[in-house]
């Protein structure tokens, strides 16, 4: 599961699929402590870019069908990050993501 759900991340990371891989009610903490809607992040940050480095994946299984991903993202700005996906009808929808900046 941890590789299926990485290969998903960077897929959004690159720009890729934003539209089918965000949830309808997805939203987002983000490192600014921001809270961002799925319009938001459709139509600010669904620019293609490049799959973070990460460092310390875990992932959980919440319930059937859902999972909590969670890493470090490394570089300039590290950030502990989590993730819920979500499998249905759709395929495998990301419900909700949160970054946490590392000081």
């Amino acid at each position: 599961m941890r590789d299926t759900l990485l290969a998903l991340e960077d897929r959004l990371a690159r720009g890729q699929d934003f539209e089918r891989l965000l949830h309808p009610e997805f939203f987002e903490f983000g490192r600014s402590g921001r809270r961002w809607s799925r319009a938001e992040v459709l139509t600010e940050l669904s620019g293609a870019g490049e799959a973070p480095l990460r460092s310390d994946v875990q992932t959980i299984e919440l319930a059937p069908d859902c999972w909590l991903l969670s890493w470090c993202s490394t570089g300039p700005r590290p950030a502990w990050r989590s993730s819920i996906w979500q499998h249905g009808a759709a395929g495998w929808q990301l419900r909700f993501h949160q970054a946490t900046p590392i000081p």
